[in-house]
C-alpha cells in the first residue's frame, strides 16, 4: 500500500539571520571648540598657555583637558551661548567629576584659571557667542 503526499520532499526556509545592517551614519562633522567664546580662549591661554583659536583642529593640535572640558560644556549646553565662565562655575564643575570619583580635567589648571578670573573683575555676558 503506498499513501501518496509523504514523501522525502522538504520545503526548504530561508535560514534565520539578522537583518542587514543600515550604513553607517558619517560622524557628526560637529567641532566642539568652534563653540567657544572669545573669553573662552582667553580663559584657556591663561591657564594653560594653549591657544586655542577659531577653526582649532583636534586633530591636529592635541588640546589641553582643560580646553576640552570647557568646549564640551558649551557644545552640550551646559554653559549657555554667551554664559561666562565664573570661579563658581570652574569649582562646580571640577567638585562634580570629583563626586562622580573622576579625575578632573581642570584641576592641574584650576588655580591659574581662578587666579586669572580673580585678576579680570566681573563677568559679563558674551555677545560674540
Amino acid at each position: 500500500m503506498t499513501v501518496s503526499g509523504l514523501g522525502t520532499a522538504r520545503t526548504h526556509h530561508t535560514p534565520i539571520s539578522a537583518p542587514p545592517r543600515r550604513p553607517q551614519v558619517e560622524k557628526n562633522g560637529r567641532n566642539d571648540f568652534d563653540t567657544l567664546t572669545a573669553t573662552d580662549r582667553e580663559l584657556i591661554f591663561q591657564a594653560t598657555g594653549q591657544r586655542v583659536t577659531p577653526g582649532f583642529d583636534p586633530a591636529k593640535d592635541k588640546p589641553t583637558s582643560f580646553a576640552t572640558a570647557l568646549a564640551t560644556e558649551r557644545a552640550t549646553g551646559h554653559l549657555a551661548p554667551g554664559q561666562p565662565v565664573t570661579a563658581v562655575y570652574l569649582k562646580d564643575l571640577h567638585h562634580r567629576y570629583q563626586r562622580a570619583s573622576a579625575p578632573s580635567p581642570i584641576g592641574p589648571y584650576l588655580d591659574k584659571a581662578l587666579a586669572y578670573l580673580a585678576q579680570s573683575g566681573p563677568r559679563r555676558i558674551d555677545v560674540s557667542a
